[in-house]
């Protein structure tokens, strides 16, 4: 039987197990924490989508931070601890979708955006290194990029989703 190809390998559900952000080769931070939660879907038509979410989030001012955005709406300015939750709910979550191709000369995934969380990621491309890690596992290296003059590069790691590892079976939620 032949290998499969990296395409054919990407293809499916995965599950995030850390996110850890380098500057200058040295662990900076774990950006949504040292156990974050996420899901990444590469879907065989060529579409990707992924959410990613710090594991502990509250909200304690508003149920819902859709509620602050209507009143927005309304003309209304959320007051400074209303601001302060919003901004805490849009740094605890990232995710953006859109369609992928892989590169045939070197192992890189190209993300091209359609949606997402930040409105500057949308109608760009994503570059993502990555690497099979056993059967179930899969790193994704977000390409160096410079902050201040200094090389930073993010490493995703996921591993193949089943039932058997949700977030509510692995303690995820408030």
């Amino acid at each position: 039987m032949p290998c499969p190809t990296d395409f054919e390998r990407l293809c499916g559900t995965w599950s995030l197990v850390s996110w850890e952000r380098f500057r200058a080769g040295r662990l900076l931070e774990h950006p949504l924490g040292r156990q974050p939660v996420g899901l990444l879907t590469y879907d065989p038509a060529g579409f990707v989508q992924v959410q990613t979410m710090a594991r502990y989030r509250t909200l304690e001012i508003f149920r819902n931070p859709r509620d602050a955005a209507n009143a927005g709406l309304r003309g209304a300015t959320p007051s400074g601890e209303q601001a302060s939750e919003l901004v805490e709910a849009y740094a605890s979550f990232a995710g953006y979708a859109g369609t992928f191709e892989i590169d045939g000369s070197q192992p890189l995934i190209q993300h091209h955006l359609w949606t997402g969380i930040d409105p500057g990621m949308v109608r760009r491309v994503q570059e993502r290194l990555y690497r099979f890690i056993g059967e179930d596992g899969l790193e994704l290296r977000i390409k160096p990029y410079l902050v201040d003059g200094v090389e930073h590069d993010d490493a995703l790691v996921w591993r193949r989703a089943n039932t058997g590892n949700t977030p509510e079976r692995e303690g995820a939620g408030r």
